[in-house]
């Protein structure tokens, strides 16, 4: 009866085991297929953070080069806080050239900036 019991114990115990790493397995791995963020980026669930030089600017949109030379247009609207040396700043402010960091809200492809900040 004894050795039964062992047996048992053993057999539930891996049984157990294997369940649980399956279980964690099956949790995990939504989190595995997420891209990685590229160089010069970072990503949270839904901001995204681009530094780089301005190539072009309207009064709806910036245009980034970033360090890999990869270029992104960034919407701006009616929300975007934009900031000059420290300073509050229209898109008007912002020219070619200029270095900046952009806080933008990624819905799928499209990019529209919640802060823009000028060096």
């Amino acid at each position: 009866m004894f050795k039964t019991s062992n047996k048992l114990g053993l057999v539930i115990g891996v049984l157990l085991a294997t369940f649980l790493m399956i279980a964690t397995g099956i949790a995990q791995s939504p989190q595995q297929d997420k891209p990685k963020a590229e160089p010069g980026t970072q990503t949270t669930d839904q901001t995204v953070t681009i530094d780089g030089k301005v190539s072009a600017v309207s009064e709806t949109s910036v245009t980034i080069v970033d360090a890999k030379k990869a270029e992104k247009t960034i919407a701006i609207d009616a929300n975007t806080k934009i900031t000059k040396s420290g300073k509050v700043a229209t898109p008007a402010d912002i020219k070619a050239d200029d270095s900046v960091v952009v806080v933008a809200k990624a819905e799928g492809d499209a990019l529209t900036a919640l802060s823009i900040k000028v060096a």
